[in-house]
């Protein structure tokens, strides 16, 4: 068996190492916001600057949109609320319930979002599997540092 080493040197220069799909999804999960930066990366890699535009400006009206629907859905949770229940005190079961509707929707709207952002448009920008995965481990060591930040200001 004889391996033709030219040929795999040529594969090289048509491949380009971006996110994946899954991992592009998987953190619009937690932030589709985050997720579309990824897909922005991604669509710098590949050379696709002015596809960048068009998904920036799906995350800001996807994220306005976003905020109507919840102010819209009139979701009470105070500040003094989310401070109790993290501090580990008993919450009432009705304060308890809009925490978690709130979070639901918030869920909801990360999954749809990262719906849009894979199924949309990066299997717009990038139909076939011509590429390397990125590995997501700086991705997620920033997620964690961002998370913390946030946690502690809070």
């Amino acid at each position: 068996m004889e391996f033709n080493e030219d040929k795999i040197e040529e594969q090289d220069g048509d491949f380009v190492e971006i996110y994946s799909q899954k991992a592009i999804f998987w953190f619009s999960v937690f932030s589709f916001i985050y997720g579309g930066v990824l897909l922005i990366i991604n669509l710098r890699a590949a050379g696709y600057k002015k596809a960048i535009a068009e998904v920036a400006a799906f995350m800001i009206v996807y994220y306005i949109a976003s905020a109507f629907a919840v102010i819209a859905l009139n979701i009470k949770v105070d500040l003094s609320t989310i401070k109790m229940a993290s501090s580990g005190v008993q919450v009432p079961p009705d304060v308890m319930k809009s925490m978690l509707i709130l979070s639901a929707v918030s869920i909801l709207i990360n999954v749809i979002g990262g719906l849009v952002l894979t199924r949309y448009f990066f299997k717009k920008y990038f139909p076939d599997d011509d590429y390397y995965p990125r590995p997501v481990l700086q991705p997620v060591i920033i997620f964690i540092l961002i998370y913390l930040a946030f946690r502690f200001i809070m």
